[in-house]
C-alpha cells in the first residue's frame, strides 16, 4: 500500500504536470488562433462564455449553492459589477496583447504582476512592505526591461496592452479578496458570475470591433472568416481555459500559499519553453536571459512575501485567468469545513 505522504506527493505531481500541459496548450492554441483569425475580442468573449458555462455545470454537478452567505445588491453593484467590468477590460487587453506579441514575451510581461500588486496594496490598502520585498522586485523589472529591449518581435501596442491587463488584474485582486471574505461566496460561483457579467460588458465592444469585421470578410469571401476550423479552435480555447482554472482550484486547496506560488512560477517557465519549442518565434540569448531573470524575480518575491506573513493574500502571477490567480488559500479551507 502506498504511504499517505507518497500518495499525496504523487497526486500533486500529476496535477502539476496536467496543469502545466493544459496551460501550455491553452497559450499555444490561443496564439495559433490569433495568427489565423485576428479577432482577439472574439477569443476573449468566447473564453468568458465558456468558463461561465463550465462553471455552472460543475456547480450543479457538485450541488454547490449560489452562495454560502447572502449576496446583497450592495455587493453586486458596488463590487461584483465593477469586478466584472475590470475582468472584461483585462481579458480583452490580454488577448489583444497576445495577438501582437509572442507567447513567451507576453508571459514575461505578466511577471510584472507582483510589482503592480505591491503598488495596489500600498495605494488601496496602505500596506507597507519590508525592504526585501521591494528588493525582490528589482530582478523582475530588470528582466522585463532586458526582454523588451532585445525582443525580436517587439510591438509597443502589445507591450502596453499586456501591461494594462496585468495592472488591472492586480487591482481586481484586492476586490476579489474582499468579496470572498465578506460574503463567503464560493470561489467557483464567483468565477461563474464574474465571467457572465464580464461577457455582457464585452459583448457591445465585440459587436463594434469584431462582428462588423467578420461580417465583411464573410460577405466578401476573404480569408479569415468564421469556418469550422475557427469554431473548433474557439471551443478548444474555452475548454482549456476552464480546465487550467480547475487544476489550479485543486492545487490551491491542497498546497500552502508559497508552494502554490512556486508551482505557478514554474508553470510560467514551462509555458515559455513550450511556446518557444512549438511556435519557434525567434529569440536571442539576451532575450532568454531577460525572460528567466524576470521569472526568477517572481520566485524571490514569493519567498519574501511568504516570509513576511503566511496569511497574506496569495501573490497574483498571471493575467488572463483571474480565478486561479486571485483566490487566497484560506478560502478553500473555509468552504471545506463548512461542507
Amino acid at each position: 500500500m502506498i504511504p499517505t505522504r507518497l500518495h499525496f506527493s504523487l497526486h500533486i505531481v500529476l496535477i502539476c504536470i496536467l496543469w502545466y500541459s493544459i496551460s501550455s496548450a491553452s497559450s499555444i492554441v490561443n496564439k495559433i488562433t490569433l495568427q489565423q483569425y485576428p479577432y482577439p475580442t472574439t477569443l476573449a468573449l468566447s473564453s468568458l462564455i465558456s468558463v461561465s458555462l463550465y462553471a455552472v455545470f460543475l456547480l450543479s454537478y457538485w450541488g454547490i449553492g449560489s452562495s454560502s452567505g447572502p449576496l446583497t445588491s450592495y455587493y453586486l453593484y458596488r463590487y461584483i459589477v465593477p469586478l466584472s467590468l475590470g475582468k472584461a477590460l483585462a481579458a480583452g487587453s490580454a488577448y489583444y496583447g497576445l495577438w501582437k506579441v509572442p507567447v513567451s514575451y507576453a508571459h514575461t510581461i505578466k511577471a510584472t504582476m507582483p510589482l503592480f500588486a505591491v503598488l495596489m496594496a500600498r495605494v488601496l490598502l496602505g500596506e507597507k512592505q519590508r525592504p526585501r520585498v521591494y528588493l525582490s522586485l528589482l530582478p523582475i523589472v530588470l528582466g522585463v526591461t532586458i526582454a523588451s529591449v532585445t525582443e525580436v518581435s517587439f510591438n509597443l501596442a502589445g507591450l502596453l496592452s499586456s501591461l494594462f491587463s496585468t495592472f488591472v488584474y492586480s487591482g481586481l485582486n484586492v476586490v476579489v479578496k474582499k468579496i470572498l471574505k465578506e460574503t463567503d461566496m464560493h470561489p467557483l460561483h464567483l468565477l461563474s458570475v464574474n465571467s457572465q457579467i464580464a461577457a455582457i460588458f464585452l459583448f457591445p465592444y465585440w459587436i463594434f470591433k469584431d462582428a462588423f469585421n467578420l461580417h465583411y470578410v464573410i460577405s466578401s469571401g476573404e480569408s479569415g472568416a468564421i469556418d469550422s476550423h475557427f469554431l473548433v479552435l474557439l471551443t478548444a480555447s474555452g475548454f482549456l481555459s476552464f480546465a487550467q482554472n480547475l487544476c489550479a482550484f485543486t492545487l490551491i486547496h491542497k498546497l500552502t500559499a508559497l508552494s502554490y506560488a512556486v508551482s505557478n512560477a514554474t508553470k510560467r517557465v514551462t509555458v515559455i519553453g513550450a511556446s518557444l519549442l512549438t511556435l519557434r518565434n525567434p529569440v536571442t540569448p539576451p532575450n532568454l536571459f531577460g525572460m528567466f531573470l524576470s521569472v526568477f524575480g517572481v520566485f524571490l518575491y514569493n519567498r519574501a512575501k511568504n516570509g513576511e506573513s503566511k496569511r497574506k493574500i496569495l501573490p497574483v502571477l498571471s493575467g488572463d485567468q483571474m480565478f486561479r490567480e486571485l483566490l487566497p488559500e484560506q478560502t478553500f479551507t473555509t468552504h471545506q469545513h463548512q461542507r
